[in-house]
């Protein structure tokens, strides 16, 4: 029987940007970061095959969305929320150097870390991310998956 039995009940996903439009914002966001995909470890693949699937989807349904600061060119990742507490998006600022080593008092649990480094790169802290809906959490984790698998 397989998967496609199930997908006729899956909530149809409209897309507000064509694949084109979002490959090209994800292929800014990888310029910013300089991520070389020549050498990627073969094991790794599956994982960032995922987390950059989510992440173009995310871009395609109009999920998320880049803001370029006109001042530095630094991108911003925009996330449209399910409205919570009067907001309907968090801002994630650009990963920097001192971010990744936040990550270690996060301990060994990839959840966790994911959820702190969200929870920096917004401002708003891990209690915030925590609190998302699944929908919206699975989103803020394939981006926090793409800064941890690939920066």
């Amino acid at each position: 029987m397989g998967i496609e039995q199930w997908k006729s009940l899956a909530p149809k996903k409209e897309n507000k940007i064509s694949e084109e439009s979002a490959r090209a914002e994800l292929g800014r966001l990888m310029e910013h970061y300089e991520i070389d995909m020549e050498n990627i470890a073969e094991d790794a693949e599956p994982a960032i095959n995922q987390v950059m699937s989510r992440v173009l989807s995310a871009f395609m349904q109009g999920k998320i969305e880049l803001s370029i600061d006109k001042e530095t060119g630094e991108p911003s990742i925009i996330q449209h929320i399910t409205k919570k507490e009067g907001k309907d998006t968090i801002t994630f600022r650009p990963l920097r150097g001192g971010d990744k080593p936040k990550l270690d008092s996060a301990g060994a649990d990839p959840t966790k870390r994911m959820h702190a480094l969200m929870g920096v790169l917004s401002g708003l802290g891990t209690d915030v991310i925590t609190k998302l809906n699944i929908g919206d959490l699975r989103i803020t984790e394939a981006i926090s998956g793409f800064f941890i698998i690939l920066c």
